[in-house]
């Protein structure tokens, strides 16, 4: 049952000891203050690196061509070489751990682009029907290209977000228009919204995509591709068969085995595993920080708890002799202790759950979509984890004072003065 006496007398003893019972609240607010802030900060952290690398396939590996450095089988050091379409099929026929790959091409001097009475010079690539597996584009309008675009050279084309926004009207649909890029027209099939913040060889809202064999044919090109991106299946680690790519890659090209300036490679997963043991390293430190600071406060409440009981020793001991039972001693002392640190504690969790949102605002203000910091706050399952922490410390700290109090017998407490 629920007994309103108790709590008068916790209150009571709280009042009697306002300054001792403020401090060490105070305490234990701050440490979960600082508990709850530094977790928000370290997940904004997180949340913004991960913002930032979100328009890639996190398993992926892109490899381009560079100069040799080594002499190899009568060729002088210097050469430059070309990754083609065979590339392409002897890396996906020899390593069965490839999910996805996909060949690129891009211009150097841009596309320009004409529609109506509007131009503007856009990134202007070549890509294959796997390529939106590795760099993720969601379709606002239409479709991308598929197997038969690639195959019969289409002259279609698909536009970025941004393209579209400054060659067409608002609401009008592009499916099916024509546009002039670098004086050869193109059918737009499809508008799509990419990353702004990861992209490979420029952003996808600003870039005006072809088919990859309608580009070679376009550049003159052959079957050269400028570089081949891969992503691997979920199981397997894409560290695992970057080498083994570079091996196929100098066997089929004459290039020395030993020269690893040739082949260039960079891995998305290893920037995905940096970020993701950076934010584990802050959280760690936020665990390690905001537990020492919260048991500080703990260790004050149980302290002061034990300077309450001394002081109320001939109260205890009167209760006891008429009758009071060992329970509602215990009880009593449990519900002072946990009282305190639940009051403090939410009353901590608040202000930094409020400072959170406050920075989050100003974030979202400032926001140029290349923050490294975004949405700062803790989820649903941590602020019920710290709430969990809170009570079970606020009981941790009642059990020394009421064992204290239920040692002490009525005829001593009677005799102390």
């Amino acid at each position: 049952m629920f007994d309103i006496d108790i709590y008068k007398e916790i209150w009571q003893t709280i009042s009697r000891n306002k300054m001792r019972s403020f401090l060490t609240g105070f305490g234990v607010a701050w440490g979960v203050f600082m508990f709850v802030v530094m977790l928000g900060i370290g997940n904004g952290f997180n949340n913004g690196m991960q913002q930032n690398v979100d328009g890639i396939s996190q398993n992926s590996m892109f490899v381009f061509s560079n100069a040799t450095t080594v002499e190899y089988k009568g060729f002088n050091p210097g050469r430059f070489w070309s990754m083609n379409n065979e590339d392409i099929d002897i890396l996906q026929e020899n390593i069965p751990e490839i999910e996805y790959i996909s060949g690129m091409m891009f211009s150097n001097q841009g596309g320009n682009t004409v529609r109506e009475e509007r131009s503007e010079n856009y990134n202007f690539r070549g890509i294959d029907h796997n390529h939106t597996k590795i760099e993720k584009l969601n379709v606002l309008q239409g479709r991308t290209f598929n197997y038969l675009d690639i195959k019969e050279k289409r002259k279609n084309c698909i536009i970025g977000k941004q393209v579209y926004e400054q060659l067409f009207k608002p609401g009008e649909t592009a499916i099916g228009e024509q546009l002039s890029v670098n004086g050869l027209y193109y059918i737009v099939i499809g508008v799509v919204n990419g990353s702004e913040n990861m992209n490979i060889g420029g952003d996808a809202n600003t870039s005006v995509f072809i088919p990859l064999s309608t580009m070679q044919q376009v550049n003159n090109a052959g079957n050269d591709i400028h570089m081949i991106g891969i992503a691997a299946y979920d199981d397997v680690n894409i560290k695992n068969i970057e080498q083994r790519v570079k091996d196929l890659l100098k066997a089929k090209h004459n290039i020395a085995p030993t020269d690893d300036a040739a082949v260039n490679a960079f891995n998305i997963q290893e920037m995905f595993l940096m970020f993701k043991y950076l934010f584990l390293g802050i959280q760690i430190l936020t665990w390690i920080v905001g537990m020492g600071t919260l048991l500080a406060g703990v260790v004050g409440i149980s302290n002061i708890m034990l300077v309450s009981i001394r002081e109320r020793t001939n109260e205890i001991g009167i209760r006891r002799a008429l009758g009071a039972r060992p329970k509602t001693i215990l009880s009593q002392i449990m519900s002072e202790s946990l009282l305190l640190t639940f009051v403090a504690g939410y009353s901590g969790f608040f202000l930094g759950v409020l400072l959170l949102t406050a920075v989050e605002k100003v974030t979202q203000m400032n926001d140029d979509g290349m923050s490294m910091f975004a949405n700062p706050q803790i989820s649903f399952g941590m602020g019920i984890t710290a709430l969990l922490i809170l009570i079970v410390s606020g009981l941790i700290a009642g059990i020394i004072p009421a064992k204290s109090a239920l040692r002490i017998k009525a005829i001593d407490a009677l005799r102390d003065e």
